[in-house]
């Protein structure tokens, strides 16, 4: 029978501490040891008077010595919610009102092997099928003069024209002479700044 707490100063109690007997101790001294360490809940301790030893934790020693001691049990022992729980408790079943075992497919299953992508046969069938709706038909490019060009024999013309005209009019020879040497000038002044000089528009 474990150790019944006694308001009795004068009873003694025997320890055993790393497998040596040791005491008697009152219960002053029994809170010493368990102060510095010397004592744990599964401590063996005795009175004197009594033959077999217990554990701390069985006895009303527990709460004078460890107040806040608090026993672990495995979930095991755990009782349904309510109830207390106790070493021999079983552990709760988990399916209480006995509804049957659902089956699940396997959804996410590794995807088949299939053939390889061949891009250049994709590309082909793209290609044909623009050739049936005729969207992929080669345009033949036409001959187009550039606006640089237009302008430049717009303004050849023009200035030449000018020049000449108005070296006939004149009806001098020296103004006719001076005519032909102006139309050569705005010639190649006009082949400069427009081949020269601008860029291609």
């Amino acid at each position: 029978m474990p150790p019944k707490l006694s308001g009795d100063d004068t009873i003694g109690y025997l320890v055993q501490i790393d497998g040596q007997l040791r005491g008697p101790f009152h219960l002053e001294g029994l809170e010493s040891l368990a102060y510095l360490g010397q004592l744990t809940p599964d401590s063996l301790i005795r009175r004197e008077s009594e033959p077999e030893f217990t554990a701390i934790k069985t006895t009303p020693l527990l709460a004078t010595l460890f107040p806040k001691y608090i026993e672990r049990t495995a979930p095991a022992a755990w009782g349904k919610p309510g109830a207390p729980a106790t070493a021999t408790a079983t552990a709760p079943s988990r399916n209480p009102l006995g509804f049957g075992t659902a089956k699940f497919e396997r959804v996410n299953s590794a995807p088949d092997v299939g053939q390889k992508v061949d891009v250049t046969t994709m590309l082909n069938e793209v290609r044909q099928m623009e050739r049936d709706a005729g969207l992929d038909e080669v345009k033949p490019e036409r001959f187009r003069v550039s606006r640089r060009t237009r302008d430049f024999w717009i303004m050849l013309i023009a200035g030449n024209a000018l020049l000449l005209g108005g070296g006939i009019a004149m009806q001098s020879l020296t103004s006719l002479v001076f005519a032909i040497g102006g139309m050569g000038l705005f010639t190649f002044g006009l082949l400069w700044s427009m081949y020269g000089v601008m860029d291609r528009y």
